[in-house]
């Protein structure tokens, strides 16, 4: 091999990785193992990165390898003139810590990698029309942030500059630089995160308690455990699956987009990777079970009813959802469900931190500290320190009115400038992305959500 000839031809991945890579090192006195996975994953990104010759694919494919991966790192609290006050009422909040996370490291490298492949001018032909609306919408997180002296609104409000600037190259990339073998690459990966994510959560929900994959991003959890998600059937106490995702709901979230995912692959493959797109589906129906999350539940079952009905599929449909499933949507119904009445009591406090933030919001992840004087209580007394389950009250106590209006005239010409004629399978996609974020708060407040957001964006294009 000619190592100058190598060097000259792949200087871009090479300087990148390096230049990942090096913080690593001092990353590993505080966590070994997940800095020898991080490092890991960027192995990988070089590795296709030049086997594909694609910089842009080997980053698309590294944002789906590393979604379910709930990988972060804590910033400081204090960083030049920005004092981050991590407290609500006297108690630590996660949500109030600045935080990035492996997927950020996947949104540059998309980016970085996209501007190295196709160009400034190309860019530029790209983001041109949304400017107008972009530049107001990231001067006002700037200014929200700088006027707050909040690194927290700020890292999250770059996540979401990020999110939307990937988002409008995604777009573009699927529109006119498709690569022949994505969706097989897609496929096949989509299979292994499902299979991976699936397994972990059987084993604990089976043991009651997480499996010490810390270094995956695995939180921390035990059966009956006061901060742990699990659900009380039949007198029994059952641990929730949280594969390595931060909460069972999102990874219920993960099954229900890798569901439609099969669904768009299989109408996009042919012969053996047809019969793959239709395992992808039935793994993903099989195992959002485990979630109990009721909401992932059904919205795989009509996902899957309408598809089948839409094929004119004849046969018998068969349920997946166990019996104790059927008393966890039982229990809403009776009035006996906890969990309605905590994002009740959520709702009711996001009304006041929005009329105290009405026009310029809280800034971004700082909701709970909006609500630090009104903070509901659970029925045993806990306080619920945690963001609305709404994606709407969400955004707009945190961006208030101003920020608002913004985000969604963005969004809105995003849409409308690449949506083309609506189906039956993008209606699907949209009745997802509506229930989701009338329930949960995910979409908008977790760089996990946000992509699996964004993912389902993208099926609305394609």
């Amino acid at each position: 091999m000619d190592i100058r000839k190598f060097l000259k031809q792949y200087w871009f991945q090479l300087g990148v990785f390096v230049l990942l890579g090096l913080p690593l090192l001092f990353l590993m006195q505080e966590n070994v193992l997940r800095s020898v996975v991080l490092l890991l994953s960027l192995i990988i990104w070089l590795v296709v990165s030049i086997k594909t010759k694609s910089i842009v694919l080997s980053s698309i494919l590294y944002i789906l390898i590393t979604l379910p991966l709930n990988l972060t790192y804590q910033l400081p609290t204090h960083v030049l003139f920005f004092n981050t006050d991590p407290y609500a009422s006297g108690i630590y909040t996660n949500y109030l810590v600045p935080t990035i996370s492996i997927l950020d490291i996947g949104l540059v490298l998309l980016i970085a990698s996209y501007i190295y492949e196709y160009g400034w001018r190309h860019m530029w032909v790209i983001l041109h029309k949304y400017l107008i609306y972009l530049i107001p919408l990231g001067l006002f997180i700037l200014l929200q942030s700088v006027f707050r002296l909040d690194l927290n609104s700020l890292v999250n409000g770059g996540r979401l500059i990020l999110g939307i600037l990937s988002l409008l190259l995604l777009i573009d990339y699927f529109k006119t630089q498709k690569h022949s073998n994505l969706y097989k690459y897609v496929l096949w990966i989509s299979i292994a995160s499902v299979l991976v994510q699936g397994v972990l959560g059987t084993i604990q929900f089976l043991n009651g308690s997480s499996l010490g994959l810390s270094m995956l991003g695995e939180s921390q959890v035990v059966s009956g455990m006061l901060g742990s998600s699990f659900v009380t059937l039949s007198n029994e106490v059952f641990l929730r699956a949280y594969g390595t995702f931060p909460h069972p709901n999102v990874l219920g979230g993960f099954f229900v987009m890798n569901v439609l995912l099969g669904i768009f692959l299989y109408s996009k493959s042919k012969g053996f990777y047809k019969k793959l797109s239709v395992l992808l589906v039935i793994l993903s129906g099989i195992f959002v079970t485990l979630t109990f999350s009721r909401i992932s539940t059904l919205l795989v079952l009509i996902i899957v009813l309408v598809t089948l009905v839409h094929r004119l599929v004849k046969g018998k449909l068969f349920s997946f959802t166990p019996l104790l499933l059927v008393e966890r949507f039982t229990n809403l119904i009776s009035g006996n469900d906890a969990s309605w009445n905590d994002r009740v009591s959520l709702m009711k406090s996001s009304f006041s931190v929005i009329k105290n933030n009405l026009m310029f919001g809280t800034g971004l992840g700082n909701f709970t500290k909006g609500m630090e004087k009104e903070i509901p209580s659970t029925v045993n007394g806990v306080l619920l320190i945690q963001p609305v389950h709404n994606v709407l009250l969400l955004m707009v106590a945190e961006l208030g009115v101003v920020g608002s209006l913004l985000y969604v005239f963005l969004l809105g010409k995003i849409l409308v400038s690449n949506v083309s004629k609506m189906n039956w399978f993008k209606w699907l996609a949209v009745l997802t992305l509506l229930i989701v974020g009338c329930f949960d708060h995910y979409l908008f407040s977790l760089p996990q959500g946000m992509v699996l957001g964004g993912i389902l964006l993208l099926l609305l294009v394609e």
